[in-house]
């Protein structure tokens, strides 16, 4: 029984350590589209390392996004992945209003009143592919 408390205790703190290393390299700041354009193209993770944005991300951004969303949409965007007890994985947008119109523009290139603010795996990926720079998940 000792050993198993032993053991018990080993892996929590393996589990704890991964998840403090993890929140390093989660974003400290959010930056909006006016700033990115202005030419600041990186931002400062909880490590105190900077994150560069890719060229071509922020370029295609910045021409399907209209301009006067600029100062409301901030990058990176931010998910929160989940799975429930019948195997189901989906991904919900961290953010306001702003950030759920967001990816609906970069999914659709359009966008409603609300946003899309869960999505499926397959959505996701889709949006994961060509905007890799531009995206952190997190799991808790």
């Amino acid at each position: 029984m000792e050993h198993d408390d032993k053991s018990i205790k080993t892996i929590q703190k393996k589990i704890l350590e991964n998840i403090s290393e993890s929140q390093k390299l989660w974003p400290k700041e959010q930056i909006n589209l006016n700033e990115v354009f202005n030419g600041k193209t990186n931002i400062l993770l909880a490590s105190n390392e900077l994150h560069e944005f890719d060229n071509e991300e922020i370029k295609e951004v910045l021409q399907i996004v209209p301009q006067y969303f600029w100062k409301f949409i901030k990058l990176p965007l931010l998910f929160r992945y989940n799975k429930d007890s019948e195997g189901r994985s989906w991904y919900n947008v961290l953010g306001d209003l702003w950030q759920r119109r967001f990816v609906e523009i970069l999914l659709t290139g359009q966008y409603s009143l609300d946003g899309i603010e869960e999505l499926d795996v397959e959505m996701f990926l889709k949006i994961l592919k060509k905007y890799k720079s531009l995206i952190f998940v997190s799991i808790a």
